[in-house]
């Protein structure tokens, strides 16, 4: 039987943390606020999970998506008011068993889930030079302010489903293609979706691009 641990856990409408992903959170309601002063007086760590619409009942209220990610506080800044910005590393996926309990904060009893095997490094080269070459025309706009994301995808070259991974926490909005990264073991078939999704991405960018040069002088 695998083993599982109870965690702190932010159940947020929309949002899906991806292992490796670097998110800025806005911490204000007082049941997190004290889920935070706990997890800085212990080991830093609370999960992020995405609401699960469809099972939103009267007596559940938050119920949380079948998987999660748990995260790691590397940065917070605790403001006048009470309130605290910090920024929360995703560190691994893990499956939801049950809500343990809901006060003072919201807790999950989860089962950390381990990815697949990658098949031979000759398998999954095409698609990590495929993220990283995507991933730097997408971004090379934002000039010097992309550097440390390519420099943290290039030293993830040699782990193919944590590039994945960074690739899309960073630069993929699209709740539903994310919710299917978190919940995809196959590290092949995450690098595939990343380099398709960033393909469609890029092309896009390009088609806007083009659309911006053949605008009327003086037309926005």
């Amino acid at each position: 039987m695998v083993p599982t641990i109870v965690i702190p856990v932010m159940t947020l409408g929309d949002c899906v943390l991806l292992p490796q992903q670097l998110l800025p959170l806005r911490i204000f309601e007082p049941r997190y606020r004290k889920m935070l002063q706990d997890a800085l007086a212990g080991n830093r760590l609370f999960a992020v999970s995405q609401l699960d619409e469809e099972s939103l009942a009267p007596d559940n209220a938050e119920p949380p998506c079948p998987f999660t990610c748990v995260g790691r506080i590397v940065g917070h800044v605790e403001l006048p008011d009470g309130t605290s910005h910090l920024v929360l590393e995703g560190l691994r996926r893990a499956r939801v068993i049950k809500v343990q309990r809901r006060t003072p904060y919201p807790r999950l009893e989860i089962a950390p889930v381990v990815d697949e095997e990658l098949p031979p490094a000759a398998v999954t080269m095409r698609e990590v030079a495929r993220i990283l070459a995507l991933s730097e025309r997408i971004v090379a706009g934002l000039g010097a302010e992309a550097q440390p994301l390519l420099e943290r995808l290039r030293g993830l070259t040699n782990q193919p489903g944590a590039l994945a991974d960074a690739a899309a926490g960073h630069l993929v909005e699209a709740t539903v293609v994310r919710r299917t990264l978190l919940e995809c073991l196959s590290p092949e078939r995450r690098l595939h979706a990343v380099a398709e999704e960033l393909a469609r991405l890029d092309a896009r960018r390009v088609l806007d691009e083009h659309g911006d040069r053949t605008a009327e002088p003086g037309m926005n």
